[in-house]
């Protein structure tokens, strides 16, 4: 272990690592801030949560409470953290009230506004970038105000992730059938309807330190669920189908909008679409790591490791400036998603899935539960090497021959 992070009377430093739903990394990242010398205390609502393992302990909290009863629990625990390190989009408020409450600068300001779709698309109309139709509103006022024209997309403006919930509709009869729907939901929701940009998709990665955007990861998605708009099929780098001046474009714009909304000591993860005549548009600002393999895939491509970066910035250290390619050769993700409510009982392994020709990594979740079907279920995904998209395929081909798997009622 590196020499421990200490204060003037020689303690060790503590940092909370929040966690919602066992989503967050702590399995990464808990053995990571270790390394580093920090003692991690998870802070999530899980009595049971199998992630305090790896952890030096654990505060039980209700992520339902309000931010002072959150910081009484941590305090009760005996608990003075030195920093806080959260991946939860959902979570990112209760980190920064956490920040305030015990004095502590906030190293990534500015990621409130992510957390609303529709407050990105405010300062991106404000900054005069990525120009699109879009409103928003609660399920009864977009029921009563709809779109004129269409096709558009209909998704939450707050609370979402893994494309839940989110449904491209193409004419009014359509859009008041999916409204309806949503009428009776458990929690009330803003929604956001926003124009849809036909053409290809793809995902930016990079990170923002003293407020300029750095690009360290292009991939684009050539065989994307346009229907659905969820991620299937190929996720390839270099991108193979969208043209290095709309990307140039992306960035520049994107750059535009992290100025305007103050972002700073972060990694990002957006993803856009470029239209017939190179218009470009923005889906989303994820901040935090592309999930997945994204994070394997950069490191092959460029020998940066997003989450050390990640803890880099959220310990208010500066990282190690990127230095650019370093293997070019054409690779690809491609997850494999359930598509039945149950548990995933998968027979193949990781191990068994990179054994096979061009594949430089996987991941299978065995027992992944799939609770609901508005979202995607990726439960194993593989990363493979080739010199062109045709091998590329053929490669994914022969990874997922092998892989075995059934979805059993839970």
């Amino acid at each position: 272990m590196t020499e421990p992070y200490r204060v003037a009377d020689g303690q060790v430093r503590t940092t909370l690592l929040l966690s919602e739903m066992l989503a967050g990394g702590v399995a990464r990242l808990s053995p990571a801030l270790r390394q580093r010398g920090w003692r991690v205390v998870l802070v999530s609502e899980v009595a049971d949560d199998p992630n305090a393992a790896a952890c030096d302990g654990h505060v039980v909290v209700d992520w339902n409470g309000t931010d002072e009863d959150i910081a009484a629990a941590v305090e009760r625990a005996g608990v003075r953290p030195a920093a806080i390190v959260n991946m939860v989009e959902s979570l990112i408020p209760r980190r920064d009230a956490l920040l305030g409450h015990f004095g502590l600068a906030n190293p990534s300001p500015g990621l409130a506004a992510l957390t609303d779709k529709a407050a990105v698309r405010r300062a991106a109309d404000a900054a005069g970038v990525f120009p699109l139709r879009w409103t928003d509103g609660s399920i009864a006022e977009l029921a009563s105000a709809p779109p004129r024209e269409y096709p558009v997309v209909l998704k939450p403006a707050v609370v979402s992730g893994a494309s839940r919930d989110v449904r491209l509709v193409h004419s009014r009869e359509e859009f008041d059938h999916a409204v309806a729907g949503l009428r009776d939901a458990p929690v009330p929701l803003r929604f956001i309807a926003e124009e849809f940009l036909t053409g290809e998709e793809f995902s930016v990665d990079g990170y923002v330190l003293g407020g300029r955007f750095t690009t360290v990861f292009v991939a684009d998605k050539p065989d994307h669920d346009s229907v659905r708009l969820r991620d299937r099929g190929l996720r390839t780098s270099p991108p193979a189908r969208v043209p290095d001046q709309a990307v140039t474009r992306f960035v520049g714009e994107l750059q535009v909008l992290v100025t305007r909304l103050g972002l700073d000591g972060v990694w990002l993860h957006v993803e856009g679409r470029v239209a017939d005549g190179g218009r470009v548009g923005l889906i989303e600002i994820n901040p935090r790591p592309g999930g997945g393999l994204y994070t394997a895939a950069i490191k092959h491509r460029t020998g940066i490791d997003p989450i050390e970066v990640s803890l880099d910035m959220a310990l208010g250290a500066a990282p190690a400036p990127a230095e650019g390619v370093r293997n070019a050769d054409p690779i690809a993700i491609v997850p494999v998603g359930a598509e039945a409510l149950g548990v995933v009982h998968c027979r193949t392994t990781a191990a068994e899935l990179r054994e096979v020709e061009g594949v430089l990594d996987a991941y299978v979740i065995n027992g992944y539960r799939v609770s609901t079907l508005a979202k995607e279920n990726f439960f194993a995904a593989v990363m493979v090497t080739g010199r062109d998209e045709q091998q590329l395929r053929e490669r994914v081909a022969d990874a997922l021959a092998i892989l075995t798997y059934e979805v059993s009622p839970s």
